[in-house]
């Protein structure tokens, strides 16, 4: 019986369907809590955490760096660029590995990995310097959201994944509003390099987490993990692929997190320089940015609560072209409206984003619960390449007016829509599934 019902798990895990389950006799759904779930909340928080802090610290610090460097926009621009790389390579590897051997030791692996990268770019003595650390920073701190989102996998289906998700995105939410704040004032003191081992810092203390937490409550146990026996990664890639709800989810939330960060990463030029904003006046207005993503998550989460996430995932779409449609119409046809013409329609996108990611997510790891690690590093890593091939086209033409920024949102966020009217219409609503 037992040989039975490993083969069972063997053929969910290639792809066939839930319903082998009632066959086997084996009941595999992870509705009971962890043991210690509150502890392992606090440390999925703090790896949260990591993510807003690398990316979003130092954007203050752009216009500073360019000057030291003496180097032009687009190149200090590669810097982010460098690490969305970095990150789409790291979550490639993180995540099958912590499918393999468990979520904690490849975690603190990587988290070492990133406090060594971090404190080269503290120390990078020239740009090209600077732009190879941050592809390795990107790589370590990969882990963290890789691992992390797997781990909630782990100990969650359903409703309840896609509202621990929105809940979740609370915490990195507060740190998209408070990281430029705080980069903008550390700036002040400690310069662009303070930054960097302020990152330093947070990366041992992640590192103490790591090995007082997280490796001594491991949530993809050696049960589960023998479950994966005889199973391949390209087994594991092969029925990603063929799921199309997961090709159009990930292909779609890589476009829109491009869209993202296509304003993003012009946004300390465009908004200093061209509208004359201070360092501490563009992190304000960058942190309500991460408060109406804040806002649309929890929207997010009680519209999949009442209704469906499939429901979420409709919605936001169309608000996300609405918005992207305004913004263009615009600063393209109405520049005499200036930062508020600029900004209100990126405040509604980012709002309508904040709604539709973690909707994304738990419909996309939903049916894959097994392979959560390497299903998370593929989601992570199509945001990554999107950012990395699509957002420094803005800086390509220019950031002297916000035109090509709004252009480039609209495109990916209608590619997007499409991909996912077409690729979940027809998915049920999620519910409980092998994990």
């Amino acid at each position: 019986m037992a040989g039975k019902a490993l083969s069972t798990e063997q053929a969910i895990l290639m792809g066939s369907t839930p319903h082998l389950l009632a066959r086997s006799g084996k009941d595999v759904r992870r509705d009971a809590p962890h043991p210690r779930v509150l502890l392992l909340v606090a440390a999925l928080a703090m790896l949260q955490v990591i993510w807003p802090l690398t990316m979003d610290l130092y954007l203050p610090a752009f216009p500073a760096i360019r000057r030291e460097f003496g180097a032009d926009e687009s190149a200090v621009q590669l810097t982010l660029t460098a690490a969305f790389i970095g990150m789409g390579i790291g979550q490639l590897a993180s995540g099958p590995v912590s499918d393999a051997v468990g979520r904690a030791r490849p975690l603190a692996v990587m988290i070492v990995v990133y406090c060594i990268a971090t404190a080269a770019c503290a120390l990078a003595p020239t740009m090209a310097w600077l732009i190879a650390s941050r592809a390795l920073q990107g790589m370590g701190s990969a882990a963290c959201a890789v691992i992390a989102l797997a781990i909630v996998r782990d100990l969650y289906t359903g409703r309840r994944l896609l509202v621990f998700l929105a809940r979740l995105s609370i915490v990195s939410g507060v740190f998209v509003v408070a990281s430029p704040a705080l980069g903008a004032q550390l700036l002040q003191v400690v310069g662009w390099r303070g930054l960097f081992w302020t990152l330093l810092g947070y990366g041992v203390v992640l590192l103490c987490v790591a090995g007082r937490i997280l490796l001594r409550n491991e949530t993809h146990t050696r049960d589960r993990r023998l479950l994966r026996k005889g199973v391949r990664l390209r087994d594991d890639y092969r029925s990603l692929a063929s799921d199309a709800r997961f090709r159009s989810v990930a292909v779609a939330g890589g476009l829109l997190f491009a869209a993202m960060m296509s304003f993003m990463a012009g946004s300390a030029f465009l908004l200093q320089e061209v509208f004359g904003l201070s360092p501490s006046a563009y992190a304000l207005l960058f942190g309500a940015q991460g408060a109406l993503m804040v806002v649309g998550a929890q929207v997010g989460g009680l519209v999949a609560r009442r209704a469906s996430p499939v429901l979420a995932v409709r919605v936001g779409a169309v608000a996300l072209v609405v918005a992207a449609a305004v913004l263009l119409l615009s600063v393209g046809f109405a520049p005499h409206l200036g930062l508020w013409g600029l900004m209100a329609p990126v405040m509604g996108f980012t709002a309508s984003f904040g709604l539709v990611n973690p909707a994304l997510q738990a419909t996309a790891l939903e049916h894959h619960g097994l392979r959560a690690g390497t299903a998370a590093s593929l989601l992570g890593a199509s945001n990554m390449a999107g950012a990395a091939v699509i957002a420094p086209l803005t800086g390509a033409f220019g950031l002297s007016s916000p035109v090509p920024t709004a252009v480039v949102m609209l495109a990916c966020a209608v590619v997007a829509a499409l991909l996912l009217v077409l690729g979940v219409r027809r998915t049920p609503t999620p519910s409980s599934v092998p994990s």
